[in-house]
């Protein structure tokens, strides 16, 4: 991708919200590395092949969005560690769905990149999945999505366009 990005940071729309904060290829994959076990910056710099001034930037804007937090290391008390936050945690499930999507979608002749082990029993995890309140997966055809009086416009437009040809509530 090249060309500048647009900015979502006014749209009042959960998943405009995300890709601002999480929209950049590097953000994905430092918090792939996080999730990982990486935590210092010269770990990130060699294991992602990204200059200095793009992983500094980068990092910065973690640390300002909540995901990450930098600390003292307390191996090496002249350097500095970066930790995810439960915000930071938080995103574990999404990028979870990111890999298992890849795996199915745009899978290796030879087998998966990497294998989801769960460490308590050794068992491969489970691909995650949206689930009802009673436990049933549900598809983007099972999921009504309304907006309310104080969505944005964006989702509002949405709703708006979708009543027009349909008759009918947004379904996804």
């Amino acid at each position: 991708m090249s060309g500048a990005r647009r900015s979502f940071a006014g749209v009042d729309c959960a998943v405009a919200q995300a890709i601002e904060q999480m929209g950049d290829p590097w953000i994905l994959l430092i918090l792939r590395c996080q999730f990982q076990g990486i935590k210092r910056f010269d770990d990130f710099q060699g294991h992602l092949q990204i200059s200095t001034s793009v992983l500094t930037d980068r990092l910065r804007r973690l640390v300002q969005t909540g995901l990450l937090r930098k600390e003292q290391d307390q191996q090496d008390k002249r350097g500095t560690v970066y930790l995810l936050t439960e915000k930071g945690m938080d995103f574990y499930p999404v990028m979870i769905a990111l890999h298992q999507w890849s795996e199915r979608w745009e899978a290796r002749e030879d087998g998966p990149r990497l294998e989801l082990l769960d460490k308590q029993s050794g068992e491969p995890v489970r691909d995650v999945r949206v689930l009802s309140q009673d436990y049933r997966e549900l598809s983007a055809r099972d999921v009504l999505a309304l907006v309310d009086d104080q969505s944005g416009e964006m989702m509002q437009d949405i709703q708006e366009r979708l009543k027009r040809r349909r008759g009918d509530a947004a379904r996804f």
